[in-house]
């Protein structure tokens, strides 16, 4: 298909004279009287060179050229004139400019200016698509890679879950609780990704228990209650040695701090512990008191939601648990901001 080039000069003597030159070298040739005609050509038909005069009524050449350029810098542009000056020529090129001929000019001249324009400005667009495919296929693998990653984490959490008592899915709905509370409360794009990667994770240390104590059916006993306590700290320092997991390390180190103090490792109070950690708290209280566990029966949600309102501003942050009740009256909906929304 020959090149379109639009001619835009207010002496039609001239034009019929770039339209004789342009047709030799197999141009489809376009002409318009000054440059607020070619603007609207450009506008309604594209082009891909212009050939302008610098002066002319309505739009100059210079203005012309910074038009085109902030509708498509891919498209040829030669300015042409008869009184060419320095300051003329240096604004021309600032403005992108691919060259600046000065009337009269020959045929070869004009054929190989128009020649070397469109080469640069076919280059300039494969070069474009070549990093829009590079960026794209750079996108694919980092989606792939985060499909993988993710795929990991539900291994490792199913795995861990394994370990405890609990029946399958735990770790899965604790993190789709949490979402759903975390978004009650405000929480969105990368703080709610974290909150989730947390949840899921929430019981990562638990590695470091023995069967013997994860899996005793009775009262722990001191020590063996000391062992247990360790494992938010376990499982932080597991959640450090990732940068991919940091952002949801919080929750794991702070899912058993308590509101009003209690709880462990540090015995953090009120807002020293982080939200993550406080969402944490309560969701996965929650679905211990649903699950049927060895030695009781599951209790209706019913019976769980009055537990935390109950231990609401001891155990738990108030706020939290006034979310997570909205959110259970919405039926926990699966956000489209986390990796259980986008993938699933």
């Amino acid at each position: 298909m020959a090149p379109r080039v639009l001619v835009a000069d207010d002496d039609a003597g001239v034009r019929g004279v770039l339209r004789a030159m342009l047709r030799r070298g197999d141009y489809e040739v376009v002409e318009v009287e000054d440059g607020r005609a070619a603007l609207d050509a450009f506008e309604r038909d594209g082009a891909d060179l212009i050939l302008s005069d610098l002066q002319m009524p309505r739009m100059s050449g210079l203005e012309l050229l910074r038009r085109i350029r902030a509708l498509d810098d891919t498209t040829g542009f030669i300015i042409l004139t008869g009184a060419g000056t320095v300051e003329n020529a240096v604004e021309a090129l600032r403005l992108q400019a691919d060259d600046y001929l000065v009337k009269p000019f020959n045929v070869d001249e004009v054929l190989f200016a128009a020649e070397r324009a469109l080469s640069y400005r076919r280059l300039l667009r494969e070069n474009r698509a070549h990093q829009q495919h590079l960026r794209e296929r750079v996108a694919e693998q980092a989606a792939q890679l985060k499909v993988l990653l993710l795929d990991a984490l539900r291994s490792l959490a199913a795995a861990i879950e394994t370990r405890d008592d609990y029946t399958g899915g735990h770790v899965e709905r604790v993190a789709r609780y949490a979402a759903a509370t975390g978004r009650e409360m405000g929480l969105s794009g990368e703080d709610l990704r974290a909150l989730w990667v947390g949840a899921l994770l929430h019981d990562v240390g638990k590695i470091g228990v023995s069967d013997a104590v994860l899996r005793k059916a009775g009262p722990l006993t001191d020590e063996e209650y000391a062992e247990m306590k360790r494992h938010p700290e376990i499982g932080a320092a597991i959640m450090a040695r990732s940068s991919f997991l940091v952002p949801g390390l919080p929750a794991v180190l702070h899912h058993q701090e308590h509101w009003d103090g209690t709880g462990y490792p540090a015995g953090l109070r009120g807002e020293e512990i982080s939200l993550q950690g406080r969402i944490i708290s309560v969701v996965d209280t929650y679905d211990a008191i649903i699950t049927r566990r060895p030695y009781r029966d599951a209790r209706t949600s019913e019976e769980a939601l009055a537990e935390l309102s109950r231990c609401a501003g001891t155990q738990f942050d108030p706020g939290v648990v006034e979310a997570f009740v909205r959110a259970a009256r919405n039926g926990f909906p699966v956000d489209p901001d986390t990796p259980a929304g986008s993938l699933d």
